[in-house]
């Protein structure tokens, strides 16, 4: 079975979740961001310290999915991709993992330039599994 990890912004969950869904049915691994319950984007809790560690854990979850995943998917809606999404495509990169967006561009160059192929469906995307 072929695994795919998806990454994206939280303000395309509800987008985000669907093609997720739409990749499951075609019998794909998916791993999924964890939007369960979304945090503001400027998020404090009670210590600087507290809040130092949810975002880090949220982020080397992610990091884990894109390490054990086959693909990175890029779902760059609207062209849109933010800075967790630059870090993503960076370590899969790192990692020699194919990056596939949902989209051609991300609004910079140098997040353009790690897109391998461009798939803008779930079936387009199953194609290159």
């Amino acid at each position: 079975m072929r695994s795919v990890v998806i990454c994206g912004s939280k303000k395309f969950r509800e987008q985000i979740h669907q093609f997720c869904v739409a990749l499951e049915e075609l019998g794909v691994l998916i791993f999924e961001p964890n939007f369960k319950e979304p945090l503001p984007e400027y998020y404090k809790a009670e210590t600087q310290n507290i809040t130092n560690i949810i975002f880090k854990g949220l982020t080397l979850e992610h990091f884990d999915f894109i390490r054990k995943a086959d693909v990175c998917f890029v779902y760059n809606h609207e062209n849109y991709a933010g800075t967790s999404v630059t870090m993503e495509m960076a370590y899969a990169h790192a990692l020699s993992k194919p990056i596939v967006a949902l989209t051609p561009t991300t609004g910079e160059p140098c997040r353009d330039s790690m897109i391998d192929k461009v798939a803008s469906t779930p079936e387009e995307l199953v194609k290159f599994l």
